[in-house]
């Protein structure tokens, strides 16, 4: 455990003995310093474990006027993520059960307690707090990624039932929300009913589908024309499990290609699957970029990280993208579409299909862009 600052123990206990026994076993630990706090009631305990001022709490399993057990259960049903660590009098396998069901990290046996114990209880409690942060706060950033990326995302089970679908495929499909999406598209996986088969025996056979192109029609008898990507998911016994992937509205392309009479491809692949993603601060700089445009491009992530990303835009197309990021940056402008030219790592112009999405933050307000890349080629 670190050793810069004191960690912060908060004891929970109505006999004034433990708390200096407590204290002499922790001031035996030579590993860290300990600061440790003392509430002597259940009613004292549940205003300082709820002021969350603390790195973890040691709760006895009897308390005068109520248990330990509800103290930690009342925390738990708070959303307070404090590692609570409960005290004691004889370790029976029904305590653990009861510790565990509660939201308790671990219980002590008291008489057991010495320095070694308390410090590996205390150190994995911690160290387990701070892994499911960090995993709380990576779910959440994926969870906006999700929501905010400008093209439809799902989710869907072996069985046709819808698991999770963003807010950009409602829009896609014309309707105001996702409960239509169960009834009308998701049992044929985003493709029209004549596809359906194909689409789930190529998927199955290659467990990775791009460019699947097929067409929906919405509820005001508009045809949509869509290219879809996917993927299964299998278990430890290769069997499927869900599908997921990514429809992009294609139709546009499809009257250009037709007018023209030329194919250009257009692959919006989900980010697990190989799509180029850049993330653009508000002040127009590069906060991050995935693996898939690092090897497409040939850049160095420490080469990108805080660089202006106008300077990847070739000199010719500068002045277009400058215009729509700073639309999308003020909020003006939600994402923008367009074939624009950027420069590779030599000074190569890099024909793209770049796709800017505003992503808001709490409050709606813009918070950060993000940047879809697909190396195009130009007829």
């Amino acid at each position: 455990m670190p050793d810069e600052s004191p960690i912060r123990v908060l004891l929970v206990d109505d006999d004034e003995e433990a708390f200096h026994l407590t204290r002499a076993i922790l001031d035996r630990i030579p590993s860290a310093t300990f600061q440790l706090d003392y509430a002597s009631s259940f009613e004292e305990g549940a205003k300082a474990v709820a002021r969350e001022e603390h790195d973890v709490c040691l709760v006895d399993y009897v308390l005068e006027s109520r248990s330990g057990i509800e103290l930690v259960r009342e925390a738990r049903a708070a959303l307070n993520r404090t590692p609570m660590i409960l005290l004691t009098g004889k370790g029976r396998w029904e305590v653990d059960v009861e510790a565990m069901e509660a939201g308790a990290w671990d219980y002590l046996e008291k008489g057991k307690i010495d320095p070694d114990v308390m410090e590996r209880t205390i150190r994995y409690a911690i160290e387990r707090a701070r892994a499911e942060a960090a995993l709380r706060r990576s779910e959440a950033r994926h969870r906006a990624m999700f929501d905010h990326l400008p093209i439809g995302l799902y989710r869907i089970g072996v069985d046709g039932v819808l698991l999770d679908a963003n807010p950009a495929l409602v829009q896609l499909v014309g309707y105001p929300d996702r409960r239509t999406l169960e009834v009308e598209y998701a049992r044929n996986f985003f493709v029209s009913p004549e596809h359906r088969q194909l689409f789930l025996e190529r998927l199955e056979g290659l467990g990775v589908l791009r460019g699947f192109e097929s067409r929906l029609v919405r509820p005001d008898g508009r045809i949509v024309h869509v290219r879809n990507a996917a993927r299964t998911h299998r278990d430890g016994r290769g069997r499927s499990v869900y599908v997921e992937g990514a429809v992009e509205d294609v139709s546009e392309e499809r009257e250009v290609r037709d007018l023209q009479g030329r194919a250009a491809r257009f692959s919006w692949i989900f980010a697990t699957s190989g799509l180029a993603i850049l993330l653009v601060r508000r002040d127009g700089t590069i906060q991050d970029a995935n693996p898939e445009f690092l090897r497409t491009f040939a850049w160095q992530r420490g080469a990108l990280r805080g660089r202006p990303f106008l300077e990847l835009v070739a000199p010719a197309d500068r002045d277009a993208v400058a215009g729509e990021l700073g639309r999308i940056t003020s909020g003006k402008l939600d994402d923008s579409k367009a074939q624009r030219r950027l420069l590779g790592t030599d000074g190569e112009i890099l024909w793209t299909r770049l796709r800017l999405g505003l992503v808001r933050d709490a409050n709606g307000g813009p918070d950060h862009v993000v940047v879809l890349v697909e190396d195009v080629a130009v007829a």
